[in-house]
């Protein structure tokens, strides 16, 4: 099935919507709305492979720190690992900016 990641998207985005899809998978809604419709012009191979790495093991994003986790959280994780970065005094933050540094999903 050549497609199966398209119908995992259609089925993230009938749960969640669009724009919560597309914040997760560091996409714009316009972006995730016309990879949906077919009208995409951009490289496809990219967007699958984003979708497969965040929501192709059962919906769950493997983190090297955190375990196996939502894509919401893994987005969250991330943002916060990059805001605070090297300034992190608690060993886990400083652990989770290194890794989330080096996260080939989110970069």
């Amino acid at each position: 099935m050549p497609d199966m990641w398209k119908e995992i998207l259609r089925r993230e985005v009938a749960e969640k919507g669009s724009r919560a899809v597309g914040i997760e998978l560091g996409y714009s809604r316009s972006v995730i709305d016309l990879v949906l419709r077919g009208t995409y012009n951009g490289n496809l191979a990219n967007v699958e492979a984003r979708v497969m790495s965040i929501y192709g093991n059962n919906g769950q994003v493997i983190c090297p720190i955190k375990g196996a986790i939502s894509p919401a959280k893994c987005i969250e994780t991330w943002q916060m690992a990059k805001a605070i970065g090297m300034k992190a005094s608690n060993p886990e933050t400083l652990r989770l900016y290194k890794a989330c540094e080096k996260c080939l999903i989110r970069n």
